[in-house]
């Protein structure tokens, strides 16, 4: 993510966002036959590799888009979608002259018009009993109930879909000790040999090598529902003051950034009602949303607020950056959102007024939606225990280290792979994530 803060030739700039990926790829080319300073080959490489990731990011055309809105809703007409288009609740892509939509596209619609899921066909939007299990019990936290702690045991598998010809390196998600987490242990793993970083590791993983198309690990860890109760801040611990500053290129403290963050908070000087006043326009203001892969974008706090969408990721960064630009530490935190049944990858913010504090903003930002105000405060310096953290920092980096791109800059959810000479990317690899017990401990 380093070599997103030098900036691109604007011509290659100006070909990418018109969509003439073709042309910026040539022109990135020539570029790179003449001589450049280190930095900026670097960032020409980079960008090679970005116009692929999004040409991959848009797999549909029209024709495709058309079938899978059929499939999802009931009564669906084909010139809905131009009336979408000219709506902006479906934006295609011009991808070298060709209208092109992205993979999470009938998603998003149903996100931005929700009216439309009264016309989701059975099975499209399939009921999530865990999750809704695990929203009562932080109903019952919120009206005063005494938080508990759980023992999780859960199985990561990462299975290449085609032979890699060679050894593989593989780095899985493993959880990660401290904040809500007292404790976690390798139950069982596909290899022998392993490397597991170290408990505290800001993205901790377990690394396997060797040649294999099946790599996966089973492990148990304790974590516990995690209340605070309203309070003020203080003085920073040293601790906590790294938090505090800029890390380009996702949290810089731009013009919008700054005049934003001073337009939210207003003269409040507490930190605590600082970071409450963020998290509540925040929650009331964004739309949920998935996104295109997070390599695509040049500065994603930036994006988020400029746009207003986005997914748990784009919450929670918007958030830890405009805390940060207010003067409140804040800080990244993610893994999986584990409930009984079913884990699936999630992202949420930490914030420090007198203790660190988490912060689940779209968890709150669907609490709004559905009218549960008391969830939506609730997930403002509480958790519930329906998580399996393994990252504490965004864009850190692996022990041992990836030799080529990450399919995943921003954080390790689902596993990354690699052979000798190249990145192997999530769609040559599948994922599955298996809760197979979530017990309250005594």
């Amino acid at each position: 993510m380093d070599q997103l803060t030098a900036g691109l030739p604007e011509n290659i700039k100006d070909a990418r966002d018109r969509g003439e990926l073709g042309l910026a790829r040539g022109l990135i080319d020539r570029a790179l036959r003449s001589r450049r300073p280190a930095a900026a080959a670097a960032r020409l490489r980079l960008e090679r590799e970005r116009l692929e990731r999004l040409r991959a990011s848009c797999p549909y055309g029209r024709k495709a888009a058309l079938r899978i809105l059929r499939g999802r809703l009931k009564g669906f007409r084909d010139r809905e979608l131009d009336g979408w288009i000219k709506a902006g609740v479906v934006s295609p892509r011009n991808i070298d002259g060709r209208e092109r939509f992205e993979e999470s596209f009938a998603s998003n619609a149903v996100f931005r018009l929700p009216s439309l899921r009264n016309r989701l066909k059975k099975g499209a939007a399939p009921a999530d009993a865990g999750l809704e299990r695990v929203l009562e019990r932080a109903e019952r936290l919120a009206r005063g109930a005494a938080p508990a702690s759980y023992r999780v045991r859960a199985r990561i598998t990462l299975a290449l879909k085609k032979e890699p010809g060679g050894a593989v390196r593989c780095w899985l998600p493993f959880p990660r000790v401290g904040d809500q987490v007292s404790s976690a242990r390798l139950l069982a793993a596909s290899q022998e040999k392993y490397a597991l970083a170290a408990p505290g590791a800001p993205q901790r993983t377990i690394f396997f090598e060797g040649r294999a198309r099946r790599f996966w690990a089973e492990f148990e860890y304790v974590i516990s529902e995690w209340v605070t109760r309203p309070g003020k801040g203080g003085r920073v611990p040293p601790g906590a003051a790294g938090c505090l500053r800029e890390e380009p290129p996702h949290i810089v403290f731009t013009p919008r950034v700054r005049g934003l963050a001073a337009e939210i908070t207003g003269k409040e000087r507490d930190p605590y009602l600082k970071a409450r006043r963020i998290y509540d326009w925040l929650t009331r203001n964004f739309t949920y949303n998935f996104t295109p892969p997070y390599c695509l974008f040049d500065n994603i706090s930036e994006e988020a607020l400029t746009s207003l969408r986005g997914d748990c990721g784009f919450q929670a960064l918007a958030f830890i950056t405009l805390c940060r630009a207010a003067g409140v530490p804040a800080r990244w935190q993610s893994g999986w959102a584990a409930r009984p049944e079913r884990g699936s990858p999630h992202d949420w913010a930490l914030f420090y007024a007198g203790r660190w504090r988490p912060a689940d903003l779209s968890f709150g930002n669907k609490m709004a939606a559905a009218g549960r105000e008391r969830l939506r405060r609730f997930y403002f310096g509480s958790l519930d225990a329906g998580r399996m953290v393994a990252n504490s920092g965004f864009g850190a980096g692996f022990r041992p280290a990836k030799k080529f791109w990450r399919s995943d800059p921003a954080d390790n959810q689902l596993g990354e792979a690699e052979t000798g000479s190249r990145n192997l990317y999530y769609g040559e690899f599948r994922t599955r994530i298996k809760i197979i017990s979530f017990e309250r401990m005594p």
